[in-house]
């Protein structure tokens, strides 16, 4: 009987929690009352004015201008156009909240008011640019985070640091921040936190995943030699387009048999270029791909095999040693994801006792890539943990669902956050977490 009235009570007390969430007070719903428009404001402009990883200098500016007058100190060149503002209040934890500012070379398909319509030289084209994996999304949540606490410093105490990244989607802007002079004026973070939009997620919903979230990522390019010659002749070559048919198919085999089934990895090849009419057989092929992976170890087995089967594959179509593939690993590698289960934990109690039960979800880790990751190290020493948010309302939800349609992925120049919902719950939900980080 004893057990079942702890139950009884254990119960209650959590309806008890659930029930009042929204009624406790929150800093960041006063702030919405009088700011939300202002918030839409910079969600439009970053989203119509996007830059390129590595030119984002407008978009800097942009944020530095208005970051600055919430009293933060502004620490500049963190590599490329990154930066850093700071705001201390007193002794407490150092809490890292970072955003990412580039935009992808994608033409917006959106038809959006507040569309897209830029246009970049890059590599001597002209290049349309799209924030398609809403990072405008994500700073106009940061630069509404930084004014709350600015506006409410006798509800925490500690140090936080804004960090605004450059070049997150081609893997340069951790790195940069990491190896730059000035990283060492940062006080040494004792939490790092993050957030991602989500293409199917529900708007208010946040989404949690503890463990590797994220993978690890490398990009290579291979090159595969041959002996050239006449279509009509192939015995008198070596053909490296039918070698590299034979390597692609091999290439699949790594992940079914040469991993446990328990390490979940990717390898795929984008783009094949070889030849350049159908009845000469060419010198050589290139090759690139990206490959994904959490553990370590994993990956050495993958990037070992990768060469074993390529060599092996070369030498039995008789190619000498001179003429085996040619294998080039990018300066775009970055470790895979990992969220802290403490701190994930910590955070979910957060969310729940301020926005709601309902606003957190369990979700599945992914092989899409992020050098968030690079702030903890490889030893996560430091928690880190970035969080998954909803940006589609229920009734975009049910109609896709009912049409059995699928929702636009992040990168896709269809996709866009329905930020009036969006916006403001993802404002209470990183508040609310950057909040009780302080305790």
């Amino acid at each position: 009987m004893k057990f079942i009235e702890q139950v009884l009570v254990y119960s209650l007390t959590l309806l008890v929690i659930t029930s009042n969430a929204q009624s406790i007070k929150s800093p960041s719903s006063d702030w919405l009352k009088t700011n939300t428009e202002k918030c839409f404001d910079w969600y439009k402009y970053l989203h119509a004015n996007p830059e390129l990883s590595s030119q984002e200098e407008k978009t800097s500016t942009y944020l530095k201008a208005i970051v600055s007058n919430f009293g933060y100190t502004i620490i500049d060149s963190l590599g490329l156009h990154s930066f850093a503002a700071v705001l201390k209040n007193g002794n407490g934890p150092v809490v890292l909240f970072r955003t990412d500012m580039d935009g992808l070379p994608v033409k917006e398909s959106t038809g959006l008011p507040y569309a897209s319509n830029q246009f970049v030289q890059q590599n001597g084209k002209s290049v349309s640019v799209m924030h398609a994996c809403g990072h405008d999304f994500h700073m106009a949540t940061w630069l509404s985070a930084a004014s709350i606490l600015s506006q409410n410093k006798k509800s925490w105490s500690g140090t936080i640091i804004f960090l605004a990244q450059s070049a997150e989607e081609i893997a340069q802007g951790a790195k940069g921040v990491l190896s730059s002079n000035q990283y060492s004026k940062l006080p040494k973070s004792d939490f790092l936190f993050a957030i991602h939009d989500n293409s199917e997620l529900e708007a208010g919903t946040a989404g949690f995943c503890n463990n590797y979230a994220m993978a690890g990522v490398d990009m290579m390019n291979i090159t595969l030699y041959g002996k050239g010659g006449h279509g009509a002749a192939p015995y008198k070559t070596i053909d490296p387009i039918l070698l590299a048919a034979n390597f692609i198919t091999e290439l699949q085999s790594i992940v079914s048999r040469n991993l446990s089934s328990n390490d979940p990895a990717v390898i795929t090849v984008g783009a094949i270029n070889g030849g350049e009419i159908g009845n000469v057989i060419p010198n050589q092929v290139d090759l690139k791909l990206t490959i994904r992976s959490f553990d370590q170890k994993a990956r050495a087995i993958i990037l070992n095999r990768i060469k074993t089967i390529g060599d092996n594959l070369a030498r039995a179509a008789g190619l000498t040693d001179d003429k085996l593939p040619k294998y080039d690993l990018l300066d775009m590698t970055v470790p895979a994801v990992y969220n802290d289960p403490i701190l994930g934990e910590k955070l979910k109690k957060s969310i729940v006792q301020h926005v709601g039960a309902s606003a957190v979800k369990e979700v599945p880790a992914v092989m899409i890539g992020e050098d968030f990751g690079m702030y903890s190290g490889l030893d996560h020493a430091i928690p880190s943990y970035i969080v998954w948010m909803g940006t589609q309302t229920k009734n975009k939800i049910d109609s896709y669902t009912q049409q059995k349609k699928d929702f636009p992925t992040l990168h896709s120049s269809y996709y866009y956050p329905e930020f009036e919902e969006a916006l403001p719950a993802s404002i209470k939900i990183v508040t609310a977490c950057l909040f009780d980080l302080f305790k």
